[in-house]
Formats: C-alpha cells, sequence, structure tokens
C-alpha cells in the first residue's frame, strides 16, 4: 500500500469544465499530500485552460494518454454518458475513483465493472452527505426526535444557464437530463436521511423552459412513509428539506440556514428569525456555506477515494431506471434491481 507521508498523492482529473475550474481545482490546491498529475479533456478549449492553471500537469486527449502519467486516482467530472467507459477502462487499471453523480445512465449497469474489489474503489460524489446540518437531521430523525416518520420533502433547482458555460451536455437527452443529475442525488440524499430503502418510486417529467427540465419523483418506503421530490433544472437555485413524523417535524429551509425542530402544529415565524441570522454569519464566513464546505468534504475524497463511502454504489448496484428523458409528462417507474 502506498505512503501518503512519501509522497504526495497523484491524481488525474478526468474533464476540466466548470465543476472541475470551480470546486474540484480550488480543492485539491489546498491539500498538501494530493497533486494532480495530468488532466484529460477532449475540447481544445479546456485543455489550454487546464496547462494554464495547473503548471506542470499532463494535458491528455484520451484516458490512455492520461494513464501514461501513472495516477495514483482518478478524479470524473464530465457528462454523465461518458461514465460507463471510464469507469471500466480505470477498473481495468485498478484505479480508485471518485465519480460525478450518476454513476451511470438507464440501461448501463449491467455493463459496469462490478466485482467486490471494484466496488471498494468507488465513491460517487453524493456530498450531501457531509453537510453538518444533514448530518444533525439525519441523527434526529434515528433517534426519534419526531417519533415515527410519516413523510418527507426534498426540493432542488438547480440555476442551470451558468453550468452551460462550457458545455451544454446538461441539456442533452444523451446524458440523462434533470431526472438522471438531481434525481440521483435526491434518491441518495432522502435514503441516506430516513436509513431505508425504497420500495417503490414514481418519476414524472415534464419540459417547461427546456426539454425534460423538471422532476416530480414520488418514493415510498416500508411502513407507509411518502417522500416528495420536487427536481429542476431553473431560472435560480433553492434548496429545502422536511420530515415530518408522529411527533413534530424537521426542516431546513436553505442548506445554509438552520435546522428547526418544531410540533407539527408550530409556525414558522420564530424560525424564521434564526434563520436570517444563521444566514448572515455563512454569508459573512463564505467557507462555512455548503458550496464551500464541500470543497474541503472533496478535499477528504481527494485523498482517500473510496473511504468517505461505507456502502459504495449503493445507490447505483440495487436501481434500474426506466426512461426516456426527452419524452414530456412521462412518467417512470424506478424496480429494485436484482442482487
Amino acid at each position: 500500500m502506498r505512503d501518503p507521508a512519501s509522497a504526495p498523492l497523484r491524481i488525474g482529473l478526468v474533464g476540466f469544465g466548470r465543476l472541475a475550474r470551480t470546486y474540484y481545482l480550488p480543492a485539491l490546491r489546498q491539500f498538501r499530500t494530493a497533486t494532480v498529475v495530468a488532466v484529460m479533456d477532449p475540447l481544445d478549449a479546456s485543455r489550454a485552460a487546464a496547462a494554464s492553471a495547473l503548471a506542470g500537469a499532463g494535458t491528455c486527449r484520451t484516458l490512455d494518454e492520461l494513464l501514461a502519467h501513472r495516477p495514483d486516482a482518478l478524479l470524473v467530472a464530465t457528462p454523465p454518458s461518458t461514465h460507463l467507459a471510464l469507469w471500466n477502462a480505470s477498473q481495468a487499471a485498478g484505479l480508485p475513483v471518485f465519480l460525478e453523480k450518476p454513476f451511470v445512465l438507464d440501461g448501463q449497469l449491467g455493463a459496469a465493472t462490478d466485482d467486490i474489489a471494484a466496488r471498494g474503489r468507488l465513491m460517487v460524489d453524493f456530498n450531501r452527505h457531509f453537510w453538518p446540518p444533514y448530518q444533525r437531521l439525519r441523527a434526529l430523525v434515528a433517534e426519534g426526535r419526531i417519533g415515527r416518520v410519516i413523510s418527507a420533502h426534498f426540493a432542488l433547482h438547480v440555476e442551470l444557464l451558468p453550468w452551460c458555460e462550457i458545455t451544454q451536455h446538461r441539456l442533452s437527452p444523451m446524458d440523462g437530463g434533470a431526472l438522471h443529475d438531481l434525481g440521483s442525488q435526491a434518491l441518495a440524499m432522502l435514503a441516506w436521511v430516513l436509513d431505508a430503502e425504497p420500495i417503490a418510486i414514481e418519476a414524472t417529467v415534464t419540459s417547461q423552459r427546456w426539454p425534460a427540465d423538471h422532476v416530480a419523483l414520488r418514493l415510498a418506503f416500508a411502513g407507509g412513509v411518502d417522500a416528495i421530490c420536487d427536481l429542476a433544472y431553473d431560472s435560480r437555485t433553492f434548496e429545502r428539506v422536511s420530515v415530518t413524523g408522529t411527533a413534530g417535524r424537521l426542516r431546513i429551509e436553505d442548506p445554509n440556514m438552520a435546522l428547526h425542530v418544531e410540533a407539527v402544529s408550530d409556525g414558522r415565524a420564530r424560525g424564521r428569525v434564526r434563520d436570517l441570522v444563521t444566514l448572515a454569519y455563512r454569508g459573512l464566513r463564505r467557507s462555512r456555506s455548503m458550496a464551500r464546505y464541500s470543497i474541503r468534504y472533496e478535499r477528504c475524497a481527494a485523498r482517500e477515494p473510496c473511504g468517505g463511502n461505507p456502502r459504495p454504489r449503493r445507490d447505483e448496484r440495487r436501481r434500474d431506471l426506466g426512461h426516456d428523458p426527452g419524452r414530456h409528462g412521462s412518467r417512470h417507474l424506478l424496480r429494485r434491481r436484482p442482487r
């Protein structure tokens, strides 16, 4: 096993779009025991940007060229349609991989390398598991603070246009759209918060501003627990979560606001003051916001790509999705995949 004290972890960065430039690169620059040895991107402009941003790192057009630099691990930030081939090639080389969600797209799971060793080398970027307010929410659910859980709600709308500055794959039906991009995050989030896997999932996909840009996801859990997810590519970003039980409700109106514990009959006026105070604090100290905290989490993931995920590929390994991302108003059932 490689001794991390002897030399920095050698990272191969696959994809140099907005996510890599805005989030992963700042994270890796703060991490003294890791270094990017090479960047792979098929776009000339992205390779030029990588060469300018990372002096001394190789720039490559193909994965084979990157592997010639002998990285210790890969960080993959490419469109979902590329994930299957990159994953299989990385496992042929025996490399740990930190991979942007979703793992693979509809119908591809059976073609993915899926042995015990490979599972231990994969970590998918479900970063909300590492945000302390969400960890506290999960802990309160587990300890029964709101009694028996009845329902949950998760809303995630993402301002789309800034994410289309370099590539526009989120608008391409070939890359799964909002259902795979945001749906995988919502599915992982609620299964983790409730510490249970859904027994049935139904998705309704509609088009408002862009094709297949809105998704209503309904998850059914054992014991009659229902969860509703409101997911969209939108003109602004917002995120909120709530869990209701027989004895109360937990809610977070924004990841950078406070966690509220309240009786079901309570109003929201008292919590609003606490929200504003918390939001102002995190606005002044940007390193305490969820986006910046995710950078700290990604630094840990770069050091040990699989160490932060106690159940690697749990969400991808057990689920299969029947979906046509371009079909307006379509409804889809998500079925449990036989083990």
